[in-house]
C-alpha cells in the first residue's frame, strides 16, 4: 500500500472538485465509506485512484483488488471535498452519456433540477425502481458533483444519464425513439398519477424543481399527485419517488 500522493495527484483531486475540472478531466470524486463501497461494487473498472486516511479500515469485499494510497489526516484534509470527511475517497472516470435506444417503459426527464440532494435521491430511487436511465436538461446540477454522488450512493455509475440543451430538444429525441406521450407535473390539475392509464406507456414524465416547476410545452399533459392535506406541493425528489413507485406497484400487481 502506497503511503504518499504525488503533487500531480493532489492537484488533480482538487481540480475535479469543480464542474470545470470534472469536464476537463472526465473524472469525479466519490467520498464516504458506504458511498465508496457501493461505487466500488458496481464500477471498479472506473476507479483511477483510491485514497484513505491511515486510520480507516478498508477490509471489505467491495474493495478487493482496489489499491489504496494511505495518507495521514493532515494530507487527507487538503484533498477531501467535505469538512467532516469519513476519510476515504475514490477518483473515478465519469460514465459518459449514451446514444443507444432507451429500453425503459417510460422516461423521467429532470428539467433544471439544481439541488444536489434531490437529484441524487432521484437517481438512487430510479435504480431501486428498476429504471435504466434518467434524462436531464441544461441548468440541472452536475450529476457527478460529489454531493450528488453521495446522495445517490453512486447510482450514476449504474443509471445511464443523458443531458439535453433544452426541454424541447429532449422531447424531440424522445419522439425519435418512439416515446410519444408527454406529461408535466402540475400540482393544480391534470390527470392523477394513480389513475392515468397511459402514464407508463412509452411516455416521458417531466419533473421540475418545486420552486420553478415545469414550463408548459407542446403536447404536454398535466399530471398531479393527489394530496389530502393542505400542502401546496411536494419537492421534486418526493414527487418523483411517488410516481416511480406507482410504476413499481402496477408492475408487481400485473405479474
Amino acid at each position: 500500500m502506497r503511503e504518499f500522493l504525488s503533487k500531480k495527484e493532489i492537484a488533480l483531486l482538487k481540480a475535479v472538485q469543480t464542474r470545470h475540472g470534472r469536464k476537463k478531466h472526465n473524472l469525479c470524486i466519490a467520498e464516504g465509506l458506504r458511498c465508496c463501497r457501493d461505487v466500488a461494487s458496481v464500477a471498479k473498472d472506473l476507479i483511477k485512484l483510491a485514497v484513505k486516511r491511515d486510520d480507516i479500515n478498508v477490509d471489505y469485499e467491495a474493495f478487493n483488488e482496489v489499491d489504496f494510497v494511505s495518507v495521514d489526516a493532515n494530507v487527507f484534509k487538503t484533498i477531501a471535498p467535505t469538512v467532516e470527511s469519513q476519510g476515504i475517497l475514490l477518483l473515478l472516470e465519469k460514465a459518459n452519456d449514451t446514444i443507444v435506444e432507451p429500453t425503459d417503459d417510460f422516461i423521467i426527464l429532470l428539467d433544471q433540477v439544481g439541488d444536489p440532494g434531490n437529484f441524487g435521491t432521484i437517481l438512487r430511487t430510479a435504480r431501486a425502481a428498476g429504471l435504466k436511465e434518467i434524462w436531464y436538461t441544461n441548468g440541472s446540477v452536475d450529476p457527478f458533483n460529489d454531493k450528488v454522488i453521495r446522495s445517490a450512493m453512486g447510482s450514476q455509475f449504474v443509471i445511464k444519464l443523458r443531458k439535453f440543451s433544452s426541454l424541447d430538444d429532449a422531447c424531440v429525441t424522445a419522439q425519435e425513439f418512439g416515446y410519444n406521450k408527454f406529461f408535466r407535473t402540475d400540482p393544480h390539475g391534470g390527470e392523477s398519477c394513480f389513475n392515468s392509464q397511459e402514464l407508463f406507456d412509452k411516455s416521458v414524465i417531466v419533473m421540475g424543481s418545486e420552486a420553478h416547476g415545469v414550463a408548459d410545452f407542446e403536447n404536454a399533459r398535466g399530471l398531479n399527485i393527489p394530496m389530502l392535506g393542505d400542502e401546496e406541493s411536494l419537492n421534486v425528489a418526493q414527487a418523483t419517488t411517488i410516481i416511480m413507485f406507482e410504476y413499481v406497484r402496477r408492475t408487481v400487481e400485473n405479474n
